[in-house]
């Protein structure tokens, strides 16, 4: 059964189908009733009016028009199987073209009776190319079906062509059958195209709906609208079709589509689905459409990334990022104990949602480039090193030793979230990705006081600078360590109604920002640079 018949099959694609072929027989029963009533006012306005009705063709034009004015009503009503619908359409098709066709045989050969008779009908296969979903090769055996009649009708007419024109002006007039297979040739011409490009337009089209039909409806989830996007694949908001339980569905990118990206793809899927802590985001379902791409269902979060509270409200108050940091990295600890690393935390990574009726929960997303430290790379299996994650994040041995990371790169990227928050701003900034990655290498962070962030207690200031350090044994040594760290500092608690008050200000100006999709620059987004190795 072919993908089409597949698809069709379905109850809902089924009845799609039928309103669109009576949407189709309308159209086209609009169509030619308006060049009926164009041919009238016509007749009305030089005075011929009842000439013209009572010419044959203007009889067999109304008859054309019928079997358009049935398969609109017969469409329109009862819950007719798929082949019913395609007989219903094809028969009124076809009787609407013999009738054009015919029309067209009323029509003087010498006035061009063959061009107008072929774009009526091109008009007729267009339009079902637009309305009726299709396969390229249903339209192309319905123009074939149209063409042969529409061909021997114009040979037999061109029989009957008044040659005396080419006499009276002293050429020798070539036979009648010359001039009827030539005919009959340009019409093929004509007609083949119209036949080609019809069929090209049902691929198109055909092909959209199919790619618009795969991401409106992922197994037992069906979407809703687009969330945002991130280096791999597209977030949408979703409902489970039984249990109607909102959901986020991640879809990887056509583009990325190769098979190491499919495969990281569900390492993704995989090894966060291990991951229980309540700060990281929980996986429900994995995933393929039906035409092969993957995704996985996890939770909706309802809230702000950490990129949209700076831009809100700029530097977060001391509390604030304390509880935030203090989540951020027990939910790392977790992955790091089971042997993964995240290796893009940054500041649209992880989320202040709202969560039983609790504000400001924090949760760690994404963890689309994971490193499984219990894999050793293979590096003769290429000679290239990849350098994967967000320039603003990447800590220096992330840089120079990609293959070589381990988990104090997350705590690296975690310090510099921390300073992104106090300062309002990264801990360096560059007009390029190099300029960026030097100063990870190379330059010291700025002091907070030099920054505009004077209320930053010392001991938290050293805390998130010992994050920064650029030799990774200077770090704290793991991300529990980091947690028991910030518990130990004499920081006021961040409260429930502390919380509340920031939503109260800033909700409602973070949900018009999110309206539109926000543009980043290249050093904010999730990169992998290929640096040939020696």
């Amino acid at each position: 059964m072919s993908s089409s018949s597949t698809y069709f099959a379905n109850p809902a694609a089924r009845a799609f189908l039928q309103r669109r072929v009576a949407a189709f027989g309308l159209i086209g029963a609009i169509l030619g009733g308006t060049a009926l009533a164009f041919r009238v006012l016509v007749g009305l306005m030089f005075g011929f009016l009842r000439e013209e009705i009572a010419d044959p063709g203007f009889l067999i034009h109304a008859a054309a028009v019928l079997p358009m004015v049935g398969i609109w009503l017969v469409a329109r009503r009862g819950d007719y199987p798929v082949t019913t619908i395609h007989a219903i359409e094809n028969t009124g098709i076809f009787l609407t073209g013999i009738g054009y066709i015919a029309m067209g045989m009323e029509i003087r050969a010498e006035v061009g009776a063959d061009t107008i008779t072929a774009f009526i009908l091109a008009l007729v296969l267009f339009a079902r190319s637009v309305f009726v979903p299709s396969s390229a090769r249903r339209t192309v055996v319905l123009g074939v079906l149209i063409g042969v009649p529409l061909v021997a009708a114009m040979y037999w007419h061109y029989l009957r062509v008044d040659l005396s024109i080419w006499r009276r002006f002293g050429y020798e007039a070539p036979s009648q059958e010359r001039v009827a297979a030539t005919q009959a040739v340009i019409t093929v011409m004509w007609w083949t195209l119209t036949v080609g490009l019809s069929a090209l337009a049902s691929r198109v089209i055909h092909r959209l709906r199919k790619e618009v039909r795969d991401i409106q409806s992922l197994g037992q989830y069906n979407l809703e609208r687009k969330l945002g996007e991130g280096a791999m694949g597209v977030v949408y908001q979703a409902n489970h079709g039984m249990l109607k339980r909102p959901t986020a569905i991640k879809l990887l990118k056509p583009e990325v589509a190769d098979p190491d990206a499919l495969e990281r793809f569900r390492r993704e899927v995989q090894l966060t689905a291990k991951l229980t802590h309540p700060n990281t985001v929980t996986i429900f379902d994995y995933g393929r459409t039906p035409d092969g791409k993957l995704y996985y269902a996890m939770e909706l979060l309802s809230g702000a990334t950490l990129t949209e509270v700076v831009n809100a409200s700029g530097q977060q108050p001391v509390e604030r990022v304390v509880r935030i940091l203090r989540d951020a990295a027990l939910a790392l600890n977790e992955a790091h104990d089971i042997g993964l690393i995240h290796r893009d935390i940054k500041p649209s990574n992880i989320m202040l949602a709202r969560q039983g009726g609790v504000p400001d929960v924090t949760k760690v997303l994404d963890f689309g480039l994971v490193k499984n430290l219990g894999q050793i790379d293979n590096l003769e299996k290429t000679n290239t090193l990849s350098i994967k994650g967000t320039p603003h994040y990447l800590s220096p041995e992330a840089i120079q030793e990609p293959q070589a990371i381990d988990a104090r790169t997350d705590i690296y990227a975690l310090g510099a979230v921390g300073y992104y928050l106090l300062a309002g701003h990264h801990v360096f900034e560059g007009k390029t990705i190099m300029e960026v990655c030097l100063h990870h290498l190379h330059t010291k962070p700025t002091p907070f006081a030099e920054v505009g962030a004077s209320d930053v207690p010392p001991a938290l200031e050293e805390l998130i600078f010992s994050c920064l350090e650029k030799d990774p044994e200077k770090r704290p040594a793991s991300a529990q360590q980091l947690a028991d760290a910030i518990d130990r500092l004499n920081v006021r608690r961040w409260t429930r109604a502390d919380a509340e008050a920031w939503w109260d200000v800033f909700g409602m100006e973070i949900e018009r920002a999110k309206a539109p999709l926000a543009q980043t620059s290249a050093t904010a987004q999730t990169v992998a640079v290929e640096v040939q190795s020696p």
